[in-house]
């Protein structure tokens, strides 16, 4: 019978464990980088799907921070921050999508429905904040001291009178005696919201239509009420979180409703000159509309003014400078707590990703694993070559094949224009296309090229090529594992100790992460525009493919990616919106890059997400120069993958045929 377990079935580490397991396996790598969530002030947090987002708003919620101190682990955020009430709303679990399918009245349509999503929000916030002051002051918590709570009853009543009778309300809750009723009451008005939207309410009652609140106002209220009737100290920070922002972005393209007014309504949630309460969103990229337009006026939004932003992303992009780059320790430290859980067996004090993956194979190795029965094909030797050349290459081919591919190359990019190659054949082993970075940014193409003149996929294995995958995106880690590991179990008999870590074969390891690349691939069209920009992909990764392999002679091994002119890129704002959409959805990679040019114009380059390599068979890292292009070119791509009449026909527009770095010299 099949024991083996896969410590990664479980991808998503948010609402779907329970809060003595989320103790257990997140890692507290971004607190430090994103420390501003847990200081005063409204912060953005945004972030590609699965990059930390939730996980990192989970530290704000009690039933967590009860689960840190009472499974006596440290709380990860850092002491002197730590004095704070979490509370807020999920927009995605709290149905906040369903004041897409009812509108309040009939003879309005939707128009009148964001005041009423600005009244809901309220009341769940409100309700939220005082459940987390339940939670994190009650005695058996043994957080109210720490966190400066004081939840006595002599108190609450007083406070809730105050708080009903405070005009916020316009009088809704005017008939309120006690903290009892208050929380019955605010309880009562949600479930009036979600009866209607569902249909199980005729129509909203008019003590509900004539009562709405503004947005925010109640939790300033609530915040200063708390403060002044000492049931939270006046250095008690109360941080409330929307999660999920990207759900109004969804709701608002819906038929018939108003453009970005639910937006608006944060925006203007962030607008409010008030410190008693600071609001963190957590959001997509392409959900977070740099417009920034405030409801009901013409002002917007400042970044820094009124808001900050952290991008995960950001934190976890690889550096210029490989020491402060914190993703390997994060995927090491994720890795750890997922094997500790299942109760796997493992050598402490080694690298886990190095117990899992093992090492890379050096390009050598790897080039022969490409070959196999036949090393001479390593090289492609037409028939103008020398002859001495030829013997020497075939040669150095059968037992280095690398080597020899390397060779080929150079002598097609330096046989051009110095005939003397042609003539001289090194004598030693410190060949001339040895050199440390001329060999170095053409590993990744020689190796493709190895393959495809061997019928061979691209095999990837090792932690290097695991971490390089990854594209700094801990999502795309944690599905490569779980599909190696899947892959794993379904191909092979293990029959040792089930509680022991294994090294996985390479074999096993390239299996799973292509299979990871595919299920990737097939997952863009579910998002939305995700048809098209998968049609894009695909356009743009087999033609990748194709340039890399026509360039016999290597000598742009950099053209894994396409790069455009920023100025020139402003102006075609249709190819400008799309390639956007495709960077916050995560189905490219962008980066601005110094020019080659003598012009130095600021240009931005574009790649595939990482993961899509293994599927179009193209390196997944970036070296050199990519392809330089311009909008219309590019521009036409995208109107080919848009237009379903037209199949996919890739061919090179500039200088572009099979024969591509061919020697053409007469020898």
């Amino acid at each position: 019978m099949e024991n083996r377990k896969n410590p990664f079935h479980e991808i998503y580490v948010t609402e779907s464990i329970g809060s003595e397991r989320f103790v257990k396996l997140f890692s507290p790598f971004l607190v430090d980088k994103a420390v501003a969530l847990f200081e005063p002030g409204h912060v953005i947090l945004k972030g590609l799907p699965g990059s930390g987002k939730s996980m990192l708003l989970s530290l704000l919620k009690p039933s967590i921070r009860i689960a840190y101190h009472e499974n006596n682990v440290d709380f990860p955020v850092p002491k002197h921050l730590s004095k704070f009430i979490g509370a807020g709303i999920n927009l995605k679990r709290s149905g906040v999508s369903d004041f897409g399918q009812r509108p309040v009245n009939d003879k309005d349509g939707f128009k009148e429905s964001p005041f009423y999503f600005a009244d809901y929000l309220n009341y769940w916030v409100v309700l939220d904040i005082l459940d987390a002051i339940r939670e994190l002051g009650d005695k058996q918590s043994g957080l109210g001291d720490e966190i400066g709570i004081d939840f006595n009853q002599t108190k609450l009543d007083p406070f809730a009178k105050d708080l009903a009778n405070d005009p916020c309300w316009n009088g809704y809750l005017s008939k309120i005696k006690n903290y009892s009723e208050l929380i019955t009451e605010l309880d009562k008005r949600i479930r009036i919201y979600r009866n209607f939207l569902s249909y199980n309410l005729n129509e909203l009652p008019d003590d509900v239509k004539s009562t709405k609140t503004v947005i925010g106002f109640p939790m300033t209220i609530v915040a200063k009420l708390l403060r002044s009737h000492n049931i939270i100290s006046e250095e008690t920070e109360i941080f409330v979180r929307i999660d999920q922002y990207e759900e109004l972005a969804w709701l608002e393209d819906m038929p018939n409703h108003p453009e970005k007014a639910y937006q608006q309504m944060i925006h203007k949630l962030l607008a409010m000159r008030d410190t008693s309460v600071s609001y963190r969103l957590g959001t997509r990229h392409f959900a977070w509309d740099e417009t920034l337009s405030i409801f009901g006026t013409s002002a917007r939004l400042e970044k820094g003014r009124n808001y900050i932003d952290i991008s995960i992303d950001t934190l976890l992009k690889r550096k210029e400078n490989r020491k402060i780059w914190i993703f390997p320790d994060f995927a090491e430290d994720i890795l750890l707590r997922r094997i500790e859980l299942s109760g796997l067996k493992f050598k402490e004090g080694k690298s886990v990703l190095a117990q899992v993956f093992g090492r890379s194979e050096f390009p050598k190795e790897m080039a022969k694993r490409y070959v196999k029965s036949n090393a001479t094909k390593a090289v492609k030797l037409e028939e103008p070559w020398p002859d001495d050349w030829k013997s020497f290459l075939l040669e150095l081919a059968k037992r280095d094949p690398f080597n020899a591919k390397l060779g080929e190359a150079w002598v097609r990019q330096k046989g051009k224009s110095k005939k003397e190659v042609m003539y001289t054949i090194p004598e030693s082993d410190n060949y001339p296309w040895n050199k440390p970075w001329w060999k170095k940014e053409r590993v990744g193409q020689a190796l493709l090229q190895i393959a495809s003149r061997n019928n061979q996929q691209l095999i990837w294995f090792g932690k290097d090529d695991i971490i390089s995958l990854c594209g700094s995106n801990i999502l795309v880690f944690l599905k490569i594992c779980r599909s190696i590991w899947d892959v794993w179990i379904r191909d092979t008999n293990y029959n040792e100790e089930l509680d022991k870590l294994v090294t996985f074969d390479p074999e096993i390891q390239s299996i799973g992460v292509i299979e990871a690349s595919n299920s990737w691939y097939s997952d863009m069209a579910k998002e939305k525009g995700g048809k098209y920009r998968q049609s894009f992909v695909r356009y743009l990764g087999t033609y990748l493919y194709k340039t890399l392999v026509e360039d016999v002679s290597m000598s742009n091994p950099g053209h894994n990616g396409f790069s455009l002119d920023v100025e020139e890129l402003e102006k075609a704002s249709k190819l400008k919106k799309f390639l956007n959409e495709a960077t916050d959805y995560g189905d490219l990679y962008d980066a601005p890059h110094t020019s080659k040019l003598k012009d130095k114009r600021e240009r931005i380059k574009y790649y595939l997400n990482p993961i899509l390599s293994p599927r179009f068979k193209v390196p997944s890292s970036h070296t050199k120069e990519p392809i330089y292009t311009n909008t219309k070119e590019v521009l036409g791509w995208v109107d080919i993958c848009i237009d379903d009449s037209n199949s996919i026909d890739i061919r090179r527009k500039k200088g572009g045929n099979s024969s591509a770095g061919q020697i053409t010299l007469n020898f």
